[in-house]
């Protein structure tokens, strides 16, 4: 959704810009809190509408009241309906990070023969058909900054894929999708899955076989820049692991890097033979 304080609407919108509804206006106000313990980021909304039609609509379910919340860091793009007159709602841990624009809106569910609000501009004469999505009123978008960040494991900027085309015991990557494709056959595949569903001694032979040199293979595709891969949903995690572990991708150490990245694995490894020789 792209909305600019210049598009024109073939119905009255109320919004602080516009004319096209005399006497009323909308705003909400924004709030949003970070727990740091649980990355839990809320947002809060209390909205002000003075126009009795549309507010009757929402009441009555023919309209209703959310932002469009976009977040250029995860990738995160939602139309997201909020309680009227006040409300909030809690997203996902890592789903907001950084800049983040939000723009209130109060949109149609159902279509609506003859929209003609109190106050509205003669040019729309008696009236407009609105079908069901369409804008009725917005506000100014306001900006907020969510400063923390959560890591998920890194296991999770991967997909696992199984492929006839790939030979038993090597595996592909492919960096250009929302997470990064680790491609191999169906033989190493069930081996993958089998491994991680045991112990924690399994799942550390799998870290260290599988997402070392599948880490290596990634710093070796950021070196010239993370701009490359920046329409790509792994790349923001990533890159800040590498932030976090103090990597410099413009002066790499491939074999350090990924064992800092996997926070050194092969040490979880020799825990565990130390383990097995007390026992």
């Amino acid at each position: 959704m792209k909305i600019s304080e210049t598009t024109s609407y073939p119905h009255p919108v109320l919004a602080p810009w516009s004319e096209d509804i005399a006497h009323a206006n909308f705003t909400a106000d924004i709030a949003f809190r970070e727990e740091a313990e649980t990355t839990q980021v809320s947002l809060h909304c209390t909205v002000t509408l003075s126009q009795s039609d549309i507010e009757a609509m929402i009441v009555n379910g023919s309209a209703a009241f959310g932002c469009f919340i976009k977040c250029r860091e995860t990738g995160f793009r939602r139309l997201q309906r909020i309680g009227y007159p006040s409300g909030r709602h809690d997203f996902a841990p890592g789903a907001l990070l950084g800049r983040v624009q939000i723009r209130p809106i109060i949109w149609s569910l159902k279509p609506i023969q003859g929209y003609h609000p109190a106050g509205a501009h003669s040019e729309f004469g008696d009236g407009s058909d609105v079908t069901a999505g369409q804008i009725l009123a917005l506000d100014d978008e306001s900006i907020i900054d969510v400063t923390h960040a959560y890591l998920a494991p890194i296991e999770s900027i991967f997909e696992i894929v199984s492929s006839d085309d790939v030979v038993d015991g090597r595996f592909e990557i492919n960096a250009e999708a929302d997470r990064i494709a680790v491609t191999m056959s169906k033989k190493t595949f069930e081996l993958v899955q089998h491994l991680r569903a045991f112990s924690d001694g399994s799942k550390t032979a799998v870290m260290n076989a599988l997402y070392a040199p599948v880490i290596m293979q990634i710093l070796d595709l950021v070196g010239d820049g993370f701009d490359q891969f920046d329409q790509y949903r792994w790349l923001h995690p990533f890159r800040a692991r590498c932030e976090l572990a103090d990597i410099k991708i413009e002066k790499l150490d491939l074999i350090n890097d990924a064992q800092k990245l996997l926070a050194l694995p092969f040490s979880s490894l020799v825990q565990l033979i130390d383990l097995t020789e007390e026992d």
